[in-house]
């Protein structure tokens, strides 16, 4: 699917990396991605780009971030020894023999434009006499056949604009010489690259935009394709659903996120007992043979096997319920195939209702699939306002619209029964039901016919006020006939109110619900992390993430000198106010440390040069992690940035 998500973007890039220099260039010829701001998920598109251009265009592609080039000494060496020297070999590849290591593997230090030259036209030339002052590039007499270098740089938004503006000039002046092409990963917009890039440097390139698909996009390829089918169990509840969509939306629109938020709800599902292990499309008789006394108990403890309970009404079977558990799993194994038949037709009635509402005014159920799943799994969805609104909506369709819906809704019925056995015949019948009612609609002809006359007719210019005038054209409206085709339309709506009705309920309404559904909201505790809230507890407290026994405190001030220095450091930087005195702060430090050490009056306190060492590398940490600052007025003071951890 990620190959099918980027497989248009892809492929016009490999096209543009192809034909750019079919042509003599002046210019660098340069694509600018606008990928948008999921950051998590650029890697899996850029790991896909470059794997497309190795295969179909050039050996010679490499990934430059802004990290690895600070500056454009770093950016060059890195460039040119991924062009030189092949990073996947190993270690003892490149030094199994000393010679040819001499021969073929270049230093990173020596990684220059020159050397980069010598090694292009070793490698494609040929000793073909050249003539670099001739206008015409070598490339296309020299070589026809010669590959272009691909620089690609995913975070161009993070590059110093110096390191970028300096590249591009170097590049531009072997431009003759050596086929480069550049594609830059643009996050936000363009107007990025028109403020890194001044004129004189952006005249020296050729830029072609290329766009890749949204990720609400991509993520509505993945839930209707992966999560909301019938071959997985497992789903999530409305409020969870619109905890993790809510958390793509808002944080950092990453699919990858999304799924992998969607594996930790999983993973605490069927962590919590052998009796979740039945959330699968696999035989339950044989899961429910293994289960133990242990388990069968396990499963009375599910809240909704007190409603299964409470809702016998003999008084005996309610005894077996609690005490045998050969007639508990004869019920579980009846109400579990009752699930399984509901959640298959929730997913696939959900997409039904989606065809015929997606398109109406105001969206009152939306336009994703997603939102209507959000709304099925959080209320009963057919007894809300917005679902009575949408039919009445439909009562507006014209025939041709409404018999394009019929039809998707007969396909996507037609399709989806093949794919489960469970209840394929009560959709074989719905779907048959449905092709009989489109066969009417198309028979109907164009022309409408009215079959009925006005009951009564009704003088519209006798009316002497608005109100009056609203009632007659009431009158009217009910007054009036309907012809073939609007009979016809409200016996299929109403038809298909029912259907939704009966297979779109809400699912806490069935017993067991809790080992295919997950609705624990808690989750977001583990999934949005506080961080300071985090930080705190670690340092103040660091033995509820190191779990050892020389950090445990019985109160929250105490400091022990067997906690780590940034936890000493940090403990004593909370009892301080807004100015620190490095110097108090280290003596408070040793006297921790180095409690045996006391204070003499007539001399100072001698330091010890590795503990002065390490409470320095505390400071250093505490200041990288945002708690201080180093003061402009007092240069032996800190300020504090927080107050109260």
């Amino acid at each position: 699917m990620n190959s099918e998500i980027f497989s248009s973007t892809l492929r016009d890039l490999v096209n543009f990396v192809q034909s750019t220099y079919d042509q003599i260039q002046s210019e660098i010829p340069t694509a600018a991605l606008l990928t948008g701001i999921n950051m998590p998920d650029h890697d899996a598109q850029f790991s896909a780009l470059t794997r497309e251009i190795r295969e179909f265009v050039t050996p010679h592609c490499v990934v430059q971030n802004a990290q690895d080039c600070s500056s454009i000494k770093l950016f060059i060496e890195n460039m040119i020894n991924g062009f030189l020297n092949d990073e996947d070999a190993t270690i003892e590849d490149m030094y199994e023999d000393h010679e040819e290591e001499e021969c073929n593997y270049i230093r990173k230090s020596c990684c220059t434009f020159a050397v980069l030259q010598a090694w292009y036209e070793n490698l494609y030339l040929n000793n073909s006499i050249l003539n670099y002052s001739d206008e015409n590039s070598f490339i296309k007499r020299g070589a026809p056949n010669c590959k272009p270098l691909v620089v690609i740089i995913p975070d161009i938004e993070n590059f110093k604009e110096n390191v970028i503006q300096d590249f591009i000039s170097i590049v531009h002046s072997y431009i003759n010489i050596i086929p480069f092409v550049l594609i830059f990963g643009v996050a936000t917009s363009l107007n990025v690259l028109h403020r890194t890039l001044p004129y004189h440097v952006s005249s020296k390139i050729s830029i072609k935009v290329f766009s890749s698909q949204p990720s609400t996009a991509y993520l509505n390829n993945i839930l209707e394709n992966v999560f909301f089918t019938g071959h997985c169990p497992f789903s999530l509840s409305g409020n969870v659903f619109n905890l993790l969509t809510d958390i793509f939306l808002f944080y950092n629109l990453s699919v990858t996120g999304f799924v992998k938020h969607f594996k930790f709800a999983m993973m605490e599902h069927f962590s919590r007992g052998n009796e979740f292990s039945l959330c699968t499309n696999k035989n339950f008789k044989h899961i429910l043979d293994q289960f133990s006394h242990e388990d069968f108990e396990s499963l009375r403890h599910i809240y909704s096997f007190r409603d299964l309970v409470e809702g016998e009404s003999s008084y005996k079977n309610q005894l077996k319920l609690l005490q045998d558990d050969d007639y508990l799993r004869d019920v579980v194994l009846i109400k579990l195939e009752k699930l399984r038949k509901y959640t298959f037709c929730l997913h696939l009635f959900i997409r039904c209702l989606h065809v015929l509402v997606n398109d109406l005014p105001k969206t009152p159920l939306g336009k994703q699939i997603r939102e209507l799943y959000a709304y099925a799994t959080t209320k009963n969805i057919t007894k809300s306002q917005h679902f009575n609104e949408c039919f009445q909506l439909l009562n507006f369709q014209s025939r041709d619209q409404f018999c394009m819906k019929l039809t998707d809704i007969t396909n996507l019925l037609e399709n989806n029964k093949t794919i489960n056995n469970i209840c394929s015949e009560e959709v074989e019948k719905i779907n048959g039901d449905l092709k009989k009612y489109l066969k009417k609609l198309k028979d109907i002809d164009s022309i409408t016919d009215i079959t009925q006359s006005f009951q009564e007719q009704v003088q519209i210019g006798s009316a002497s006020s608005r109100q009056e005038f609203k009632k007659n054209l009431k009158s009217i409206s009910l007054n009036q006939s309907k012809n073939k085709y609007e009979k016809l339309r409200d016996e299929i709506l109403k038809y298909l109110h029912c259907i939704f009705e009966t297979y779109l309920i809400e699912y806490n309404t069935l017993h067991f619900h809790e080992i295919f559904f997950f609705d624990d909201i808690d989750i977001q505790n583990q999934i949005i992390g506080t961080h300071r809230s985090a930080i705190h507890e670690a340092l103040n407290d660091p033995q509820t993430y190191l779990q050892c026994a020389c950090c445990e405190v019985k109160r929250e001030a105490a400091i022990l000198q067997t906690m780590p220095d940034i936890c000493i450091a940090y403990k004593l930087h909370l009892e301080c106010g807004k100015m620190i005195n490095l110097y108090d702060w280290l003596q408070a430090f040793l006297s921790i440390l180095d409690p045996t050490d006391e204070d003499d009056d007539d001399c100072k306190r001698s330091v010890n040069p590795e503990l002065q060492a390490r409470f320095t590398q505390a400071i250093a940490e505490l200041e990288y992690l945002g708690f201080i600052k180093t003061s402009k007025r007092k240069a032996d003071h800190v300020q504090r940035l927080t107050w109260g951890g």
